[in-house]
């Protein structure tokens, strides 16, 4: 390993050779393995600092390396994040560097990494750090990586680590913030790049969110604090609402990642939350696209009706109550257009034997 703790790039290196003309020094193994062991570290004419080992010129040993580890990097660049505590104020130099590393580098410390960015995200009494901003921009990338078919199979390891490893029991309302602060910014930009990957990222960023907000509730038994929970819930929900209410064109890509990637934040928030209220954001959200939206988005939504229907929400008699005015207005107005007709047969279908299977 070099002296920064990075293991020598893969490929061949010469290693240089010291001799000894008293062989019983030998038996000191320390001092010979401290010695630099590359010519780019010293002259060709060093001498070792205690005078017993010069370095024979005409010789050296050739070692070729190839690192397989899951311990080991070869990349400074995450070392530095995985050991930040050491240079603090480092911090947001790191982050910026740790945007830029391949992502087989990173998801093979995927438990070390989020370690490390959740202690930076958050204060032990949940308050935003001066970084909280980037640290969520690094753990949006990374989650990002897993729609990579290369790293699909890394999934599991983040549910395990969700399960098994997340400790940070305050780190929901930050996350909570950051979304919200990465919805407000459509209006105010013409790069949509990074909110259309936070989108995307829902069903896992979410796991988050839930994961915390139970650790904090098992921790302190907070009953009063549900409100508060509830109520960012519920603010972060009408942004989302705005955010599909839009009818420029500009907008409807994010529109319609954002609609094809609500679900499975309702379907995390039906853990802590009652199932009717959980629907009713569903269903206010599908109510907030305006009926002159864009086609793709009206698709986008139609969509989601159909991903709705078919999920556990439509079998709980007080959730459908809620989401059938909704489901069936979407409907009425794509049979009415002749758009998205094959959605809505099949939509209309699984409707059917939902209300089949209720009759039997």
């Amino acid at each position: 390993m070099d002296q920064d703790g990075t293991v020598l790039p893969d490929g061949q290196h010469q290693l240089l050779v010291y001799k000894c003309e008293d062989a019983n020094r030998l038996r000191d193994v320390a001092l010979y393995l401290n010695l630099p062991y590359s010519s780019r570290q010293v002259s060709s004419t060093i001498v070792s600092p205690s005078g017993q080992f010069q370095r024979n010129t005409r010789e050296s040993v050739t070692v070729s390396l190839h690192l397989c580890s899951t311990k080991l990097t070869q990349n400074a660049n995450l070392l530095s994040l995985l050991k930040w505590k050491s240079h603090p104020e480092r911090i947001a130099d790191t982050l910026n560097l740790v945007t830029r590393l391949r992502g087989e580098e990173l998801v093979k410390f995927l438990q070390d990494v989020l370690d490390s960015l959740f202690a930076m995200f958050c204060t032990d009494d949940g308050s935003a750090t001066q970084h909280s901003g980037l640290v969520f921009q690094v753990l949006v990338n990374i989650l990002s990586l897993l729609d990579d078919s290369k790293f699909e199979h890394f999934k599991p390891v983040v549910d395990a680590y969700i399960m098994n490893h997340f400790s940070a029991a305050l780190a929901y309302k930050g996350l909570l913030s950051c979304v919200q602060q990465c919805c407000d910014k459509i209006e105010m930009t013409d790069k949509y790049d990074a909110i259309q990957k936070c989108f995307r990222t829902f069903d896992i960023l979410f796991k988050f969110v839930i994961e915390s907000r139970q650790l904090y509730v098992r921790a302190t038994e907070d009953g009063d604090n549900e409100d508060d929970f509830r109520r960012f819930v519920h603010g972060l929900f009408a942004t989302f609402n705005h955010v599909v209410s839009l009818t420029s064109e500009i907008n409807s890509t994010t529109q319609v990642v954002l609609l094809q990637h609500i679900y499975p934040v309702v379907e995390q928030l039906s853990i802590v939350m009652a199932v009717p209220e959980t629907a009713k954001l569903l269903a206010s959200l599908m109510d907030s696209i305006t009926k002159d939206c864009q086609p793709q988005v009206a698709t986008g939504a139609m969509e989601l009706v159909l991903v709705v229907v078919k999920s556990f929400l439509f079998t709980e008699s007080a959730a459908r109550a809620v989401l059938l005015p909704t489901a069936a207005r979407s409907l009425r107005l794509n049979l009415a257009q002749r758009t998205d007709l094959p959605l809505c047969t099949e939509t209309l279908g699984y409707m059917m034997n939902c209300y089949r299977a209720m009759s039997c």
